[in-house]
């Protein structure tokens, strides 16, 4: 680790986070990740806040089967919360204005409760087949006994 503002190198990033350092560059290629802060020899350097980002990246494409594109518009999406969240909350923003962002918060959110839902009915899909399986399998078995 190095500088006053928790610095971390490539090394570091991909042995907590148990991936490699192609998988990071391919990140920074897709758009996954923005660009990411270099020392002066011109070697990566990651921060806290890239870590969780990286983190949530992994959670995505781990816990809800994600492709990179589909977490790409998540991240997206998010982002466009987190602007959404500012202006709202920021100086100015009149009744009606602020009526209008949470009408677009909503629409961003369940777009994103949506594409959930739809991997959801498809694990559920996959699941029944293999209990099918399953339950054949064991009626055969059974029967053989």
């Amino acid at each position: 680790m190095t500088s006053e503002t928790a610095k971390y190198t490539m090394e570091e990033v991909t042995e907590r986070l148990g991936i490699t350092a192609r998988t990071l560059h391919y990140y920074e290629e897709i758009g996954l990740l923005p660009a990411v802060t270099r020392s002066e020899g011109r070697h990566r350097l990651f921060d806290e806040a890239m870590l969780q980002r990286i983190e949530h990246i992994l959670k995505l494409k781990q816990v809800l089967g994600a492709s990179l594109v589909e977490i790409r518009e998540i991240m997206q999406a998010e982002e466009e919360l987190d602007r959404i969240r500012a202006t709202y909350y920021g100086d100015g923003a009149s009744d009606e204005e602020k009526d209008r962002l949470l009408d677009e918060a909503a629409l961003r959110l369940q777009e994103i409760i949506t594409h959930i839902d739809d991997k959801l009915v498809k694990l559920s899909t996959l699941r029944q087949g293999f209990s099918d399986r399953l339950e054949r399998a064991t009626r055969l078995k059974h029967r053989s006994e």
